[in-house]
């Protein structure tokens, strides 16, 4: 399942992609204040001589998981988001590893920012979704979906009013 998913930010792309997007602060407090995520830790950040950005963070959502999904992927939901920006590019690159039945889901996303005008841009996030799990592989991976969607709703609200808190 291949979605998009595009918000309206209130800065301009090279400033959202290049001092926003991996803020440390904006990140902490958005996965656990905004988000309400039971965990979030940054593992590994380093770049590369060529600019090259590489991450890996892990998280745990507080989600209501769907019973049949429970019986697969258990109550534990966290994550490792490993990702990778390309400065040439200015695109994000995220693989998700689900801790519990990572053979089961995969998840890729592309992010990237398009200007709007004068210090604004639209953040636009390609997701794709797979679940193998027969018999309920459409059901999880239209779960996976509202609660991404969702999500990201919150962050771009929680991103602008960070913007506008720090005067970016």
């Amino acid at each position: 399942m291949r979605y998009t998913i595009k918000h309206t930010i209130e800065t301009d792309a090279d400033t959202y992609m290049t001092k926003v997007l991996f803020d440390a602060e904006l990140n902490r407090r958005m996965f656990l204040e905004c988000l309400g995520f039971s965990a979030y830790r940054l593992v590994e950040e380093r770049t590369e001589a060529d600019g090259v950005l590489h991450r890996k963070v892990e998280c745990t959502p507080k989600l209501e998981v769907p019973a049949p999904a429970r019986k697969i992927f258990g109550d534990n939901l966290g994550y490792l988001e490993v990702g990778r920006y390309d400065p040439a590019v200015k695109r994000y690159y995220v693989q998700v590893q689900p801790k519990m039945g990572g053979d089961k889901v995969k998840t890729t996303t592309e992010i990237w920012a398009e200007p709007l005008g004068d210090k604004r841009c639209e953040r636009i996030v390609s997701v794709d979704n797979t679940v193998k799990v027969f018999g309920l592989g459409t059901l999880i991976e239209g779960f996976i979906e509202q609660q991404t969607r969702d999500n990201y709703a919150k962050a771009a609200e929680f991103t602008n009013r960070y913007i506008r808190e720090k005067g970016l």
